[in-house]
């Protein structure tokens, strides 16, 4: 078992001296005794992975015998289109990282709803003629209980990554294939979206093709994840204007989105250089001489001339849009400027972790070098994920979990594990993040 589980382990159950659980045994000797009244092979698919055993004997239970499959296309274009809409913030990032593999390979890629229908089929074009005599086309449903044990549909059964070799398929028209599928989960909630599947020859089964999979669905996982926080974010800058000051002047720098000053409910956006120095002014209520800020945001390296020049820069383009005003000797501003950052900190400071990680959009300025602001990002996110994995529940380290930064927190992941309830659907990604981990 998985050196995760020996770590957290789930409730025991006794097995079988055939590996199966007895429940799962029983079911097996049900299925075998059914094949044998329909002239099945006794001995079921080919392999010694429970899983997929017990995958066949839920197949037989749906569909009494492989000779009874026939994939059904349940929807229509339009139908098709629709269905996709969900998932259509992922299927750039999962054509970039496998289509150009699968058309390489003789393979095709394929993306399922939640419910097993194929939604989009792409790849080798001499493929694809091929697959769709076996009936795997857009619209088809190729869920478990349609057309039993295959590696999509067993896929969102067991909700982990799933291969397929040939003569493992239920469903005898599929024989000839070897396929390799992963859910697509929600990187919140944890619920299903689909289904993303390479299926063709022998390829799609290689190592190989196996982690580039698993690279691919984290892919999508992480681009849903940015494309909510950035939808959060928007609400933020729209809830700006009540919660800044008389100026209505509000700092956005936490994200990947470009730096911007919030005037009155419109952005503005800021380089990245600008935003350096309103944050950096922000935060000091005394102000900062020239040679103060050439430390903070130039590490010292910059000539006074080559500073004043820059505030200069700054300073005419909030004059002209009605910002905040800056000072001179020292460089100050006359009101204060509140920013996404700050409130994120405000909001730890007074132990609301939760809140904290709503309002927290990602990095704060991701791509800046200025000294001053990389020890201020290292600190923000540190009590950020102090705060979670001190006193968060699974839901919000499930939450913290969705950060690009904290993608590869071992120590996170294995809280995880042990706050999820035994038996959640979600302890099976932590178990493989954790595992990808210790690789």
């Amino acid at each position: 078992m998985l050196d995760a589980f020996r770590q957290f382990p789930a409730p025991r159950c006794s097995w079988t001296r055939h590996g199966l659980p007895w429940d799962g045994h029983e079911s097996w000797v049900t299925a075998r005794d059914r094949r044998r009244r329909v002239g099945a092979p006794a001995d079921g698919p080919t392999t010694t992975d429970p899983l997929l055993r017990l995958s066949w004997a839920r197949s037989l239970d749906h569909l009494s015998a492989p000779e009874r499959c026939t994939p059904r296309v349940v929807l229509d274009g339009s139908d098709v289109r629709e269905a996709r809409s969900p998932l259509r913030l992922l299927m750039p990032v999962l054509d970039e990282l496998l289509t150009p593999l699968a058309e390489d390979t003789g393979l095709v890629v394929a993306v399922t709803d939640p419910g097993g229908v194929i939604l989009r089929v792409r790849g080798s074009a001499a493929t694809r003629r091929r697959a769709e005599s076996m009936g795997f086309v857009e619209g088809a449903d190729w869920s478990e209980p349609a057309v039993g044990t295959n590696a999509p549909g067993t896929a969102l059964v067991l909700r982990r990554p799933v291969t397929v070799h040939r003569e493992q398929h239920f469903y005898p028209e599929a024989r000839p294939w070897t396929c390799t599928a992963a859910p697509l989960l929600h990187p919140v909630t944890g619920a299903l979206l689909g289904a993303v599947d390479l299926t063709g020859g022998d390829a799609a089964a290689s190592p190989a093709t196996r982690a580039l999979v698993g690279a691919a669905v984290r892919a999508a996982r992480a681009e849903l994840a940015l494309a909510l926080r950035s939808a959060r974010r928007s609400e933020a800058a729209a809830a700006a204007p009540a919660a800044a000051p008389a100026h209505g002047a509000f700092l956005r720098v936490l994200g990947d989105a470009p730096p911007a000053l919030v005037l009155d409910g419109q952005a503005l956006e800021l380089t990245e250089r600008h935003a350096e120095i309103l944050l950096a002014l922000s935060r000091a209520g005394n102000g900062l001489c020239t040679a103060e800020l050439s430390e903070q945001l130039w590490a010292g390296r910059a000539q006074e001339t080559t500073v004043r020049a820059e505030v200069l820069r700054l300073r005419r383009l909030l004059e002209s849009r009605g910002g905040p005003a800056i000072a001179s000797r020292p460089y100050r501003l006359e009101t204060p400027l509140p920013s996404d950052a700050g409130r994120v900190l405000e909001l730890l400071a007074r132990g609301s972790h939760r809140r904290a990680l709503r309002e927290y959009t990602g990095a704060l300025l991701p791509h800046s070098e200025a000294p001053s602001l990389v020890a201020l990002r290292h600190r923000l996110t540190g009590l950020l994920r102090e705060a979670v994995l001190t006193d968060g529940s699974a839901e919000a380290v499930r939450e913290y979990l969705t950060l690009p930064e904290a993608a590869d927190d071992a120590e996170a992941w294995a809280l995880l594990l042990r706050l999820l309830p035994a038996r959640s659907p979600a302890r099976a990604e932590a178990v493989l993040e954790l595992e990808r981990l210790r690789r």
